[in-house]
């Protein structure tokens, strides 16, 4: 069986993706051409030669393979092999292993440690969901928003391409609000105020 454009949803074909758009497609077509390209449609500062940062990547090696800890000790810091002996004793069953839908129990327990610390909330571990990326997160909690195509979720403009290809895909509305150009692109409530009485006028639920 062969899908074509014409199998697929309408709410599919509408979404639209401007990180890989036809502007990056073209930039990939110079590329090959033997153009040197330099991508800043995308949050990636490895791909401009930005090296990954070496505490985060020895956590992880460690991790992946705690009998590091025990062989080779002596090729990482202390705070390292600290970490890692912390987040291999509270998740039982190594990172390879399904962990909790909402997360690992004791980084959301630190979450919600941090969380009170640096803003006096007191926050409950089981009220909190890890994601693996923002961009997860923002699909979980506007597909939990929109329940109809009259449900409009505000979005600043200008705006990360992936707010408007999940309303698409979601089949819900893009209630856009604009920043303030001349006080260094605040957000102003008046503004808000703006785009929320117009979408409200035009029947969109926000």
């Amino acid at each position: 069986m062969t899908i074509q454009l014409k199998d697929l949803g309408n709410a599919v074909l509408k979404t639209e993706y401007a990180v890989r758009g036809p502007i990056v497609a073209r930039a990939q077509e110079l590329e090959r051409d033997g153009r040197e390209i330099i991508y800043c449609n995308i949050g990636n500062p490895q791909s401009l030669e930005q090296k990954p940062l070496t505490y985060i990547r020895q956590v992880l090696a460690l991790c992946q393979y705690p009998a590091l800890i025990e062989q080779a000790p002596q090729l990482f810091p202390a705070d390292v092999l600290a970490t890692a002996k912390a987040v291999l004793k509270g998740s039982k069953h190594g990172l390879g292993a399904y962990s909790d839908s909402k997360g690992i129990r004791f980084i959301r327990e630190a979450v919600a440690s941090f969380i009170h610390e640096r803003d006096g909330i007191p926050t409950d571990p089981e009220m909190i969901w890890l994601t693996d990326g923002a961009s997860k997160g923002v699909q979980t909690a506007l597909r939990l928003l929109i329940s109809g195509p009259n449900d409009g979720v505000m979005i600043p403009i200008p705006q990360y391409p992936l707010y408007s290809a999940t309303l698409a895909l979601y089949e819900g509305r893009q209630v856009g609000y604009y920043l303030d150009e001349a006080h260094d692109w605040k957000l102003s409530e008046a503004l808000l105020q703006q785009s929320l009485r117009e979408a409200t006028n035009a029947g969109i639920k926000v």
